[in-house]
């Protein structure tokens, strides 16, 4: 994966970036996350990063860390 750092199937397995290893725990745990949202929104909608918001505050600010 080298443009992504976290994806999820049709099947619902959530893979991870290698490179994730040396990111800050938190960062792991938002791209985590943030693949999960999915199985509720399937897109990256407004409504996706209003519940991605709701599970992660301030992910924002997370993600920049990567």
């Amino acid at each position: 994966m080298q443009k992504r750092w976290g994806s999820l199937s049709d099947k619902g397995t959530v893979t991870l970036n290698t490179d994730l290893i040396g990111a800050p725990k938190e960062c792991i745990e938002y791209v985590i996350m943030h693949e999960l949202c999915h199985l509720k929104y399937n897109d990256h909608s407004p409504d996706f990063y209003k519940y991605l918001d709701s599970v992660i505050p301030g992910w924002e600010r997370i993600k920049h860390k990567l």
